[in-house]
């Protein structure tokens, strides 16, 4: 892994209040929120002014979320736990993001999304200890122990911009699993295309070929991107920066998530090891016979033309 090609975060020790990080969430919404990545995110389907919509209410249930915690006096926050949470977060931002568009309650089966087969909804709870466990253990506590397995050496502390980054990238995650909910629970209805989608998403045919667009993308990867990523101790963060929506690749050791890989995704992982020693051992072999080729022709090549020229020279002394 090349440590130069991550993003890189200061790592100073300043301590970040829960409602000032809100608040400078909340001025995200202020700036684009435009894809700006080489993925496709299931709010590229929204109108601008609906996706506005969307990430404050994300913004608003993880803020309640947090403070209830703080309230409670919760120190930290574990994986199982963050698992529960983020399907909870989900179905929350949701109901308040429908009930906002259509003034009704719309209830959404917490327990059937946590069961869903949706590969991105997979994705997401697989990676609920990035997604939830760090970014609120890390804003409870800027030294808490999961951050520390996870970022150290690269960063002692949970500085404010890694903090601010990590709850942007689970704010992004959160809309973008709504949507893709909604377009495949309401896909048919005709007021959520009209209401919520972009004009050139008001067909049917059109928003079939987003999802299945992002339906391949989401499983690509869930096989292969991702097992790639956890064996590089890498990890893509979606962040909002001025001109919009980005993806950065920072450091992440989530040894525990490798060893939980199932076989298609180990496969992967064993593929990108037999292609490493292969290419080592190509190397290894190529400068053997680099190394072959030049004594070849310094020493046995080289002997041969001195001698065929000491010949021309005692011909000529003749």
């Amino acid at each position: 892994m090349n440590s130069s090609s991550l993003e890189k975060f200061s790592d100073k020790n300043t301590p970040l209040e829960p409602e000032k990080l809100f608040i400078r969430l909340y001025t995200r919404l202020n700036l684009s929120l435009d894809n700006n990545t080489n993925l496709l995110l299931g709010t590229d389907l929204l109108r601008y002014e609906v996706k506005q919509n969307l990430f404050k209410h994300a913004i608003s249930t993880v803020e309640v979320c947090f403070l209830d915690m703080l309230q409670k006096k919760q120190q930290v926050v574990s994986v199982a736990q963050s698992r529960l949470i983020l399907a909870d977060l989900i179905v929350r931002v949701g109901e308040v993001f429908l009930n906002s568009q259509y003034g009704i309650k719309i209830k959404l089966d917490a327990s059937k999304l946590h069961r869903s087969s949706n590969t991105y909804l997979q994705t997401l709870y697989d990676d609920a200890d990035i997604l939830v466990a760090l970014p609120f253990s890390s804003l409870l506590n800027n030294k808490s122990q999961i951050f520390r397995s996870i970022f150290t050496p690269v960063y002692e502390i949970a500085s404010v911009a890694l903090i601010e980054s990590l709850f942007e990238n689970l704010i992004i995650a959160l809309t973008s699993g709504v949507i893709i909910i909604i377009s495949t629970e309401f896909s048919l209805v005709p007021n959520i295309r009209q209401n919520l989608y972009k004009s050139n998403f008001l067909s049917i045919r059109n928003i079939e070929q987003f999802k299945n667009k992002l339906a391949w993308q989401n499983r690509l990867k869930q096989y292969v991107i991702r097992p790639k990523n956890l064996y590089n101790s890498e990890y893509s963060l979606f962040v909002i920066r001025t001109d919009g929506i980005y993806s950065r690749s920072i450091y992440a050791n989530r040894m525990n998530e490798l060893l939980e890989l199932n076989s298609v995704a180990l496969f992967v992982v064993n593929y990108i090891e037999l292609q490493d020693f292969i290419v080592a051992r190509s190397n290894g072999t190529l400068l053997l016979v680099g190394k072959g080729t030049q004594y070849f022709f310094t020493s046995v090549v080289g002997r041969a033309i001195g001698l065929i020229w000491k010949g021309v020279l005692e011909g000529l002394k003749k």
